[in-house]
């Protein structure tokens, strides 16, 4: 669904727009007051983030536990940070959101990071039908291997539903032992499971999947209904905000940009714009 910034601007105008909005996704359900028990009535308080019932005076705060928690900057700020990282293809560096929003760079930094946390939470449902496994590496230009067995490089492992979701993570290596738990976890076992010829996938059978394999390495890359293209076509997406966007990152903070990256990828389709997706995510935080 398209959403513009002139949208955006409609319904997020102020601080007070912003936190009524979170206030009703984490409040909106509440019928009575938790304290006096009478009909809820909470009125906002100018002076501070929070809402007073009407009857006792008893507050609520909308930001307690979120990523807005303990912050000074602006609701404003955050908000927009949030559409400019759900609306754009490749992300937005920390560095563009300090010139845009002329906080420090720190701040900046902080902020895209809250809020990859707030773009992580991910379905928990199995894949299905016909589903892609690939692994791919992620760092600078070195001397020496590329591809599998190269040395610093960070590892992504991806799972991927033909015309549905991505999963994907971070390891720290392409062994059976690492992999196939990540499988059995996320991967239906009523699943056709495409690889490409990597021994590492050799026993998926063994663990009831159905398994066919591309071979890459004869020039293979689409026999019938057997192919990686889809997979590929996430890393090739990860790589461009990884290289195009944010030029560099580190391995600590890796899974984060690998997330925001799924969250774009598994919402393409969404009826909703990404950035209430991504908002009505705070409802789900425990109050």
């Amino acid at each position: 669904m398209k959403f513009t910034i002139t949208d955006f601007r409609k319904l997020y105008p102020t601080d007070a727009a912003c936190l009524d909005k979170i206030f009703k996704l984490r409040y909106g359900n509440l019928e009575t007051c938790p304290e006096c028990g009478n009909k809820a009535d909470f009125r906002r308080i100018s002076t501070r983030r929070s809402y007073q019932c009407k009857y006792c005076y008893h507050q609520l705060y909308p930001t307690a536990g979120t990523v807005f928690e303990k912050t000074t900057t602006p609701l404003s700020f955050w908000f927009y940070s949030i559409y400019l990282m759900t609306a754009t293809r490749n992300g937005v560096s920390a560095k563009e959101l300090e010139r845009q929003l002329g906080v420090t760079y720190k701040t900046a930094f902080r902020m895209a990071h809250k809020i990859r946390g707030l773009l992580s939470q991910q379905k928990q449902n199995k894949l299905n039908g016909f589903v892609e496994l690939d692994e791919t590496y992620i760092g600078g230009k070195f001397k020496g291997k590329r591809g599998r067995g190269s040395e610093n490089k960070e590892i992504v492992f991806a799972m991927v539903e033909r015309q549905g979701d991505v999963k994907a993570v971070h390891v720290e290596n392409t062994k059976r032992k690492t992999l196939y738990p990540i499988i059995e976890q996320n991967v239906s076992k009523d699943s056709k499971v495409n690889t490409d010829e990597f021994p590492v996938y050799e026993r998926l059978k063994d663990f009831g999947f159905e398994h066919s394999v591309i071979n890459h390495s004869l020039e293979q890359y689409c026999i019938n209904e057997t192919s990686t293209n889809t997979i590929e076509g996430f890393f090739s997406q990860l790589k461009r905000t990884i290289r195009g966007t944010h030029i560099h990152v580190s391995a600590e903070y890796l899974q984060n940009y690998i997330n925001e990256c799924a969250f774009r990828y598994n919402n393409r389709k969404s009826d909703s714009p990404m950035f209430e997706v991504a908002i009505n995510n705070l409802a789900f935080v425990k109050k």
